[in-house]
């Protein structure tokens, strides 16, 4: 099975930890900077490509898993209507081989989702597909998480609380509960688990599990595959107030590299 969010889709947009909106900001400076389409790999319920579009830009959202883009659908629907919002075009699809009849002026894959294409051939692949949705002049930004410098079984950890709080919508009380029990040292792969445990306003309680395989990179291994795919590296930071490597997170800037021999 591929790796996506399904179970807990819903329960999603309750996160609101800083990387989850650091990077907003972040994104809209380079869309106008990159003027154009967007494509959001791995768009889920909306987060970044709803936030772009209220700003007057057209985005295309690809994502595996129809729950999350369920989520987004119902979201569309309960967005004014201005004419000053931009065109959002979504795509249930996979992000690891895809192929759409434009190119854009810039390609995103915001916090982790590219960690979920796990099987090196696959990663490949998917930045050749990237390569070639973009504009001549056009970028791609990826992030990733850091991994500690040492990555082997000392990784595992059991069941704890990541955070808790009240769904103002609903009145549901909500713990956030991560845990993980493998790691594959050789081919850089996690199997982290994370759970809700929802406590409804009747007093009903309901966990939900999801399962998020994700491959980890080190800053050296992930320029590569970036190399190796036809691209080059422009910019890199280690936050979104571009910080330096050696932070909390891996983001590169790439464009294609003109003298990258590829057939397209």
């Amino acid at each position: 099975m591929d790796n996506c969010i399904r179970n807990s889709a819903w329960l999603y947009d309750l996160d609101s930890r800083d990387n989850l909106r650091d990077d907003l900001p972040f994104y809209l400076e380079f869309a106008m900077k990159y003027p154009g389409e967007i494509l959001e790999l791995g768009c889920g319920t909306g987060r970044v490509a709803l936030f772009l579009a209220s700003k007057g830009i057209d985005v295309t959202g690809i994502d595996l898993s129809e729950q999350m883009l369920d989520v987004f659908k119902n979201k569309l629907g309960n967005v004014d209507n201005n004419s000053n919002m931009g065109k959002i075009n979504l795509i249930h699809g996979n992000m690891k081989d895809f192929s759409l009849d434009k190119k854009f002026s810039m390609i995103v894959a915001p916090f982790r989702a590219f960690q979920a294409i796990t099987d090196s051939n696959d990663v490949l692949n998917s930045l050749m597909c990237i390569r070639k949705h973009l504009d001549d002049e056009g970028i791609f930004i990826v992030n990733v998480f850091n991994p500690s410098p040492i990555m082997d079984e000392s990784w595992i950890y059991p069941e704890k609380t990541q955070w808790k709080r009240v769904d103002e919508q609903t009145g549901n009380y909500v713990v956030k509960k991560h845990w993980g029990d493998k790691i594959d040292t050789v081919n850089q792969i996690i199997y982290p688990h994370f759970a809700f445990e929802v406590t409804y306003t009747n007093g009903k309680t309901e966990r939900i599990v999801d399962d998020l395989p994700m491959k980890y990179y080190y800053s050296n291994q992930l320029r590569k595959v970036i190399l190796d795919s036809g691209m080059s590296i422009i910019d890199e930071y280690s936050w979104y107030d571009k910080s330096p490597l050696d932070g909390r997170e891996i983001i590169f800037v790439c464009k294609r590299d003109g003298n990258a021999k590829f057939q397209e």
